[in-house]
């Protein structure tokens, strides 16, 4: 196989993976109409049309979709081999773009990102940040980091860290309402409450146990909303009681904003996931990517913690 033909190749794949030809021009950092003579070159040159395409459509055909499958297996076992036997991290290249929830990309995954490019520096990032399971591999994403596992059995799923909910306050919240005694005391105090994207679901019952007991206490929101980050400001503000992931939560406990409610129980054990789409091919940078996170998330975010 030339150099040539696994150019085209992964040019082909990483513009199906784009999802269209203005898509993928914004990617290579072109103009659409160079994608298209690229891709007319390689159906001349193959001499079998690939992509069905129009101003409006634009779908694999049965040659583009073998072309593409076994396209990525090939480019997945020469990456594969140009990873183990390459001795500089500075010959990695290529670009990223990562979706996380708004609370943690911003808290944690945008500082590794900052370490990440330091080291490869030839690759380019693009994190994309927003609320709790609103994207998909739609939003022509490389990695999806979310909390808890996907809808879809077909994604490609790699854990990087766990941590619990624990319930918390200001201690100006405490200082004029008082701090709950016992678990089913939360319910008689003004709580703040996560609620699901897309469903409006409240996480409303708190999970609290320990070593001799465990409780689910259905607490009533007077404060709700799909943010994190906004259930953070509120409890900072000291408008009640928020029942928060830990990592989401270390900076304010230790500088004495937020106080741990009920510290001799935990809650809801959760977990945080990097889905990849469910395809063959898997990037370098991907790879790395992910090896680099999960060294990252072992002293920076994954979070055993034991009732006090």
């Amino acid at each position: 196989m030339s150099l040539e033909e696994i150019s085209d190749l992964r040019f082909f794949v990483d513009l199906v993976d784009a999802g269209g030809i203005t898509n993928a021009a914004l990617r290579f950092g072109v103009t659409p109409p160079s994608v298209s003579r690229r891709l007319s070159k390689i159906e001349k040159r193959l001499g079998i049309k690939l992509i069905e395409r129009n101003t409006r459509h634009f779908h694999l055909n049965d040659y583009g979709h073998d072309y593409y499958e076994k396209g990525s297996l090939i480019l997945s076992d020469i990456d594969d081999l140009d990873y183990r036997i390459s001795s500089s991290d500075k010959k990695i290249e290529g670009f990223l773009s990562i979706g996380a929830p708004l609370e943690l990309g911003s808290n944690k995954i945008a500082p590794f990102v900052e370490e990440f490019v330091k080291k490869y520096p030839n690759i380019n990032v693009n994190l994309a940040v927003a609320t709790e399971g609103s994207y998909n591999f739609d939003d022509y994403l490389d990695i999806i980091i979310r909390i808890g596992l996907p809808e879809s059995s077909s994604a490609i799923v790699t854990k990087i860290a766990s941590t619990i909910r624990v319930p918390c306050a200001s201690p100006e919240y405490i200082r004029i309402h008082g701090e709950p005694k016992s678990p089913q005391e939360l319910q008689q105090h003004t709580c703040l409450c996560l609620r699901r994207y897309k469903t409006m679901e409240a996480i409303n019952q708190w999970l609290m146990e320990n070593d001799e007991e465990s409780f689910i206490i259905k607490v009533e929101p007077k404060f709700s909303s799909t943010s994190a980050e906004i259930i953070h400001r509120w409890a900072l503000s000291g408008n009640g009681i928020a029942y928060k992931l830990y990592w989401d939560l270390s900076e304010s406990l230790q500088t004495g904003k937020l106080v741990r409610i009920l510290p001799n129980y935990n809650g809801e054990i959760i977990s945080l996931y990097a889905v990849l789409p469910s395809k063959s091919y898997v990037k370098r940078s991907v790879r790395i990517f992910l090896d680099e996170l999960k060294m990252f998330a072992r002293d920076n975010i994954d979070t055993t913690i034991q009732t006090i």
